[in-house]
């Protein structure tokens, strides 16, 4: 055989395992297509159209049983992952899995995510959680067998998500009793979030609330760790009913640390809710 079609047949060889390896991996982290559901809709408080995944638990039964809800952000991002973890992890505690829900991007992510206005792709916060307290939350609490209780409602983001997470928190406190935030954006507008969690403390501190708080360690430590920290003590000291928990992912930055920090949140999650 001449050297050149041996390389030809060296090189198809190498190129179909790395094509059946991608496959392989894509098919492990795609969530189940037959327990998941989508729709959109369009938000009456900002005009974007969202659009959404809820993935079901394998025993879902939608006349029995009431599941909790867990609301994730930046969905195009996270849905497959936080989805089949959630699966494992009920599945490894004997735990009853929770009803996942995905929110896609409407408009930028740092509209929707940011409380403030500081330029012209900030400031939409308060419209989106306007969307998913007054549109999101009841069509779900409508088309699946979901608990409706405060309680039984979880949310997760990363960076921007986080910061959403915290000042839902802080504003509108009824609406979600667990949060798993990740490497948030607490530094935003000169640490806006905290003097919103100040603002409102008096109608939050006494409610319950469970709060896991990931970042990496090796995240900018002025702009990341110093407020992330300041966020901490302050749910620490000032909230009489929380269970609260935080991790630093060694040697891991802003990105490398989300799914390890997803990871360890939905694990305290199911543990403590």
């Amino acid at each position: 055989m001449k050297k050149q079609n041996v390389l030809s047949l060296v090189l198809g060889i190498v190129v179909g395992a790395v094509v059946l390896f991608l496959l392989a991996s894509c098919s492990e982290e795609e969530f189940n297509p037959e327990l998941t559901r989508t729709f959109s809709i369009e938000a009456a408080s900002n005009g974007a159209t969202y659009t959404i995944q809820v993935a079901l638990p394998e025993d879902y039964n939608s006349s029995v049983e009431k599941y909790s809800t867990l609301y994730v952000l930046d969905g195009e991002e996270n849905f497959d992952f936080v989805a089949n973890h959630c699966d494992a992890i009920s599945k490894s505690s004997v735990t009853q899995n929770v009803v996942v829900v995905s929110i896609g991007y409407g408009q930028d992510r740092s509209i929707d995510y940011t409380p403030t206005k500081v330029s012209a792709a900030t400031g939409g916060g308060a419209q989106f959680l306007e969307f998913i307290e007054t549109q999101l939350i009841p069509r779900i609490e409508e088309d699946f067998n979901v608990d409706t209780t405060r309680n039984s409602r979880a949310i997760l983001g990363h960076s921007y998500g986080g910061l959403f997470g915290a000042c839902a928190l802080a504003v509108n406190n009824k609406l979600f009793g667990n949060y798993i935030l990740l490497s948030p954006s607490i530094w935003f507008d000169n640490e806006v979030s905290l003097l919103l969690e100040k603002a409102n403390r008096a109608m939050n501190k006494d409610r319950y609330q469970l709060v896991f708080l990931g970042i990496g360690e090796v995240e900018n430590s002025g702009r990341m760790q110093a407020p992330f920290e300041a966020f901490y003590q302050t749910l620490r000291d000032n909230y009489s009913h929380i269970k609260l928990s935080r991790n630093r992912e060694k040697d891991l930055d802003h990105v490398g640390s989300k799914n390890p920090n997803i990871i360890k949140g939905l694990n305290y999650y199911f543990q403590n809710r």
